[in-house]
């Protein structure tokens, strides 16, 4: 449950992550592959689901890298502290202070006065068992 990040093969920076997991309601994996950052945003509202059951409704959610048409994405997480071990919905939750880092090295780069970029390119994730 870590995240690298590359520069010409060397890690430039390193933390760690809560991936999807097995709740009682429902599996919720973080799939492998290959993917793009090619949509960011510095805040999102995500909501999801029953909230008595599963769901979710988080307002604020910063530093929101999304990597799949489905909404999967990198991003700061402020609900829970649990890095290292699988904790979310699928998505890759990062510490705010590490996705801040994250979203500003990775394309594509949101204007200040923009609430978002959308490319068909971006940083290349890999995310592997």
């Amino acid at each position: 449950q870590l995240v690298f990040a590359y520069e010409n093969g060397t890690p430039v920076f390193v933390t760690r992550a809560a991936t999807g997991e097995v709740f009682r309601y429902g599996t919720y994996t973080t799939p492998t592959g290959s993917f793009l950052t090619y949509y960011k945003r510095p805040t999102r509202h995500m909501a999801n689901g029953d909230l008595t059951a599963d769901g979710y409704d988080l307002p604020g959610v910063p530093w929101v890298m999304y990597i799949t048409e489905s909404g999967l994405s990198l991003h700061g997480t402020y609900w829970h502290n649990d890095f290292g071990h699988p904790k979310s919905h699928g998505c890759v939750n990062l510490s705010p202070s590490a996705a801040k880092w994250l979203f500003r090295w990775t394309n594509p780069v949101v204007p200040p006065e923009q609430q978002f970029a959308y490319k068909t390119t971006g940083t290349l994730v890999e995310i592997i068992q």
